[in-house]
């Protein structure tokens, strides 16, 4: 029984490094940091363990959610748009890596997956962290991690017209896992997570899309939320 319990445990840690074998296919970093469109979809990473993302990206007057749905028949990555950033959804592309070129790309006025509901909530539920505990996903770093970096006051650091804040690694504080920055400037606002890579058991995990949030002189009513308070917990 006891080399079974030790064969198991073997077995469910190789399953849950999965995220970082070489064999699995990351994101560019800097691929957040433009406008995801229709085409670069296919650019985007397909887990492999059916694990899910959700990407809050804003960048100038246009707000995207992107949603990597692996759980269930058939894999798809979506592509929510909302041109004005006013909680109007103008297009929805959904991408389906495992069909054929000429019939993956599908144009819909909504989105068939049931990973998507409103998008103000959607919004809000990415900056806060809830829908990854309520998802298959990567642990991902959210406002919680954040807020409670700001109320200790640790590992801050002011940065052009925000703030930059780290997540060291215990083990080797050399090593960042992840990292915020939160700002506002001319009455936009810019606020972006990131993961690095998290632990469980001995094992680092690594997401295959490292950011969850990537806004930049955005006017979206959920980025400006979260700033507003961030800015205002910061500096009282």
């Amino acid at each position: 029984m006891k080399r079974l319990s030790v064969v198991f445990f073997t077995v469910l840690v190789v399953v849950l490094s999965s995220g970082i074998s070489g064999k699995a296919a990351y994101v560019s970093a800097d691929l957040m940091t433009e406008m995801m469109n229709s085409k670069k979809l296919k650019l985007l990473p397909v887990s492999k363990d059916f694990r899910n993302y959700f990407i809050l990206q804003s960048i100038d007057n246009q707000t995207n959610i992107i949603v990597g749905r692996f759980v269930g028949s058939e894999k798809k990555i979506i592509l929510i748009e909302d041109h004005n950033s006013d909680n109007t959804i103008d297009r929805v592309y959904e991408y389906y890596p495992d069909r054929p070129e000429n019939n993956n790309l599908i144009s819909l006025p909504k989105s068939t997956s049931d990973l998507v509901y409103d998008i103000e909530s959607m919004k809000k539920d990415i900056i806060s962290g809830e829908i990854f505990s309520k998802n298959y996903t990567y642990t991902m770093r959210s406002m919680s991690d954040l807020l409670k970096k700001i109320n200790k006051n640790e590992d801050i650091y002011k940065h052009q017209h925000g703030y930059t804040v780290k997540i060291y690694d215990p083990d080797n504080r050399s090593t960042i896992m992840g990292d915020f920055f939160f700002g506002r400037k001319d009455g936009r606002y810019y606020l972006q997570f990131t993961t690095h890579y998290y632990k469980l058991f001995h094992s680092k995990i690594r997401p295959l899309v490292p950011q969850s949030v990537y806004c930049v002189n955005s006017k979206d009513a959920a980025v400006k939320e979260a700033v507003e308070k961030l800015v205002k917990l910061k500096e009282r």
